[in-house]
């Protein structure tokens, strides 16, 4: 009788003491987290959102001009209304008849107090803390963050009409107003809010690329350009987004009752993270390879039922961090890219013919020896961007999503197929 009540008895001690242990080693690792600034709770990181101190603040303008964006029911006025409604894409090149150019153009006229809200706020500069309550988790209310993609193809829609009434000036404002749009997500945690800042900043590049053959920009407004393009560091604001998310997943371990072993699940999402952020840290290609590391862990888990207990809770609770990195690594190839390719443009101005090579441009890129050396490499592979010179034209292109030279095939809709890139031709002038 006694042996089997010590036995009882240490088959309930042990599980407290090793819970209790897990519970320590957790308190640990959330301090250590503390201690540096970052969040390990939801209600930290709605402290932590705020205005980064390297940049203005403008959340009063931004918040009033996605506000404004909102409330003028644009969904409903822009049903015949390219770009921001259903009508008819792509727009004809500058040049060319288009069609609905008159009812585009009476359609930004009626919204010309929220474009000049708009305006004012891309003036300001600068990042907006815009009004989100990350305790809510995955229900959050993202609505200002969605209105910043909105006021991008505003500002896509203007910078066509712009563009085929001949006023390359205001196309310039418009398409570096995008770029304003995106960096007002720079401070924003949250890894939708970065993909929204992404895509925003994928359309300035897009719009770029569209309008350089057709606009007779200056070199000065050209180097603007530039410089509009380049100010997003998509690395930083991946990783401060994985900051972010790591706090809603541990949030999410200490309160939802389905979650078993909490303490072991949190303690391995502290230890994915801090792969994840360290590969961040360093570069792209290193973020790729340790999020490859931790899907094969994950995989691996899939023996014993406390692992499978384990692994199901993470992947139900873990975002998906290599998509999120392979988004990042496109953005910042697309963004080279773009801002490369205006080099090319610049070149032609300067110099009446085209490069033979991408040394011919370096001196165009805007920043010191290491930002110029920066943004003539390819995320992808660590190695230079492609040129390809032929039949009067250049050709600037990654090895994208599949990291494979197609030999400037490419595929900007199919990002898991060809190259990413822009060409831009010997007679854009």
């Amino acid at each position: 009788m006694g042996g089997v009540s010590a036995a009882a008895l240490m088959f309930l001690v042990l599980p407290g003491m090793y819970f209790a242990l897990s519970s320590s080693q957790l308190d640990e690792k959330l301090e250590a987290l503390r201690s540096q600034g970052l969040p390990t709770s939801a209600e930290e990181l709605n402290a932590y959102y705020s205005v980064l101190p390297d940049g203005a603040d403008a959340t009063e303008q931004w918040i009033t001009a996605t506000t404004a964006v909102q409330d003028a029911g644009i969904g409903q006025r822009a049903a015949k209304i390219p770009i921001v409604g259903l009508g008819p894409t792509p727009v004809p090149d500058p040049g060319n008849e288009w069609a609905e150019r008159e009812i585009s153009r009476t359609f930004l006229d009626g919204l010309d107090a929220e474009l000049q809200l708009i305006r004012r706020a891309a003036d300001a500069g600068g990042m907006a803390r815009y009004p989100v309550d990350y305790k809510a988790g995955v229900n959050a209310d993202l609505t200002a963050q969605h209105q910043v993609r909105v006021i991008a193809r505003l500002l896509t829609l203007s910078a066509h009409v712009h563009a085929h009434s001949g006023r390359d000036s205001e196309t310039l404002q418009d398409v570096t107003d995008i770029c304003s749009a995106s960096d007002s997500l720079r401070s924003d945690p949250g890894l939708i809010s970065q993909f929204v800042r992404i895509a925003t900043h994928a359309i300035g590049c897009e719009m770029t690329a569209d309008m350089l053959p057709h606009c007779q920009w200056t070199d000065d407004e050209l180097e603007r350009l530039q410089a509009a393009l380049g100010r997003a560091d998509f690395r930083q604001g991946m990783l401060r987004a994985f900051c972010g998310e790591r706090a809603l997943c541990l949030t999410a371990f200490r309160t939802s009752p389905q979650i078993l072993f909490r303490y072991d699940s949190a303690l391995k999402v502290l230890e994915m993270y801090q792969e994840s952020t360290a590969g961040l840290e360093t570069s792209w290609l290193e973020a790729t390879m340790r999020n490859q590391k931790i899907d094969a862990e994950l995989r691996a888990m899939s023996s014993g039922i406390i692992s499978r207990m384990i692994q199901g809770s993470l992947r139900q609770m873990l975002p998906a961090l290599q998509q999120a990195v392979n988004a990042g690594t496109r953005a910042e190839a697309r963004q080279n890219c773009a801002i490369v390719t205006i080099a090319v443009r610049r070149y032609r101005l300067q110099h009446g013919v085209l490069p033979i090579s991408m040394t011919d441009l370096r001196d165009l890129i805007p920043g010191d020896a290491a930002e110029k050396d920066a943004r003539v490499i390819d995320p992808f592979d660590g190695q230079s961007l492609r040129f390809r010179s032929a039949d009067g034209r250049v050709l600037i292109y990654s090895i994208g999503d599949n990291k494979v030279d197609d030999g400037g095939a490419i595929a900007n809709e199919k990002p898991q197929q060809g190259d990413l890139g822009y060409s831009i031709a010997d007679d854009s002038e």
